[in-house]
């Protein structure tokens, strides 16, 4: 790319937009993510319900929607999203140890049993909120999502 090169083109002379790239990623990306966050959540409110986790999918999946119809609003939605998400997954990780107990079985874990388990939910709460940050930043600073969205 020489000095007279608009400042908006890739390497190759061509434009970044549309879906593709690091975009094309996260919207394939998100789909598991959105399904085990989903199931989280239902699980938090109907014991797993597959209605529940349906809705609470189809809910959190909107936003990858405004993305594959170049809506202006998909990034500020897509950030949104992934915030909920991932304060939601932490609240959901808080209450796992911190909520009372319907079966008695708490009571009955020896003290690995649950660094184990607050373990594994440090891990998906460390991952939503990366998962979040990273993404944000991308939605953020990314020349096909400025290219894509901005009209």
């Amino acid at each position: 790319m020489g000095p007279d090169a608009p400042a908006n083109t890739a390497s190759n002379g061509s434009t970044p937009v549309g879906v593709g790239g690091w975009l094309l990623v996260y919207l394939i990306g998100s789909v598991p993510f959105l399904l085990l966050h989903s199931a989280g959540l239902s699980g938090w409110f109907l014991d797993y319900a597959l209605w529940l986790l349906a809705v609470i999918f189809l809910l959190l999946a909107s936003p990858l929607a405004l993305i594959l119809l170049k809506s202006p609003r998909a990034p500020r939605w897509n950030v949104i999203v992934l915030w909920v998400v991932a304060l939601q997954m932490t609240l959901r990780a808080a209450a796992v140890p911190l909520g009372p107990e319907t079966d008695g079985a708490a009571q009955g874990r020896t003290p690995e049993e649950w660094a184990a388990a607050i373990a594994i939910l440090a891990v998906i709460v460390v991952g939503s909120l990366a998962w979040a940050a990273i993404w944000t930043v991308y939605f953020r600073r990314s020349l096909r999502v400025r290219n894509t969205f901005n009209r």
